[in-house]
């Protein structure tokens, strides 16, 4: 009984010393940011005002799968963009779970941007940096809820403050 549990002994030290630090991606590690949008009143641009029902579909996805509707209150949002191609396409719709009245109103945004690839490390791989950030607002025949848009940060590295603010 004393061998069995020297050899259990030996093979959980064995067991632990193989593991490297560089084998654990910790939750601190910066990895590919996500897109920061912040929504502000375009009567009064410095106050920022959350859209009305706003819901986000990636183009080409379907909107139960890959969709979000941004909680009400919500001043900004935090989406992805692609990591293998240098544009994403979303459709931002405002009033889209209104039951009155309100016409669901639909902007496409067309992102581009030029991907560089970071190494971080062995256990986490690579992540995203984007350089040289567009968004180009898609003419709608109803007109567009979305009146202007900034880019802030035309380098999407990290999600500390807003890359885009977006006027409606």
């Amino acid at each position: 009984m004393k061998k069995f549990f020297y050899i259990l002994l030996l093979i959980i030290c064995f067991g632990q010393s193989a593991c490297e630090r560089d084998d654990i991606c910790a939750e601190t590690t910066p990895t590919t940011p996500l897109l920061i949008i912040k929504f502000y009143d375009a009567d009064s641009p410095s106050d920022s005002k959350a859209p009305n029902n706003l819901a986000i579909i990636a183009e080409g996805s379907i909107p139960e799968d890959t969709g979000f509707t941004v909680s009400a209150g919500t001043d900004s949002i935090a989406i992805p963009l692609r990591t293998i191609e240098d544009v994403t396409t979303y459709s931002f719709i405002i009033n889209s779970q209104e039951e009155d009245d309100e016409p669901i109103n639909v902007d496409d945004l067309v992102f581009t941007y030029i991907r560089d690839e970071e190494y971080v490390s062995k256990a986490c791989g690579f992540r995203v940096i984007y350089d040289e950030l567009l968004a180009e607002l898609v003419p709608q025949d109803d007109g567009s809820w979305i009146q202007n848009i900034i880019i802030e940060n035309p380098t999407v590295n990290d999600q500390v403050e807003a890359h885009i603010s977006i006027f409606h």
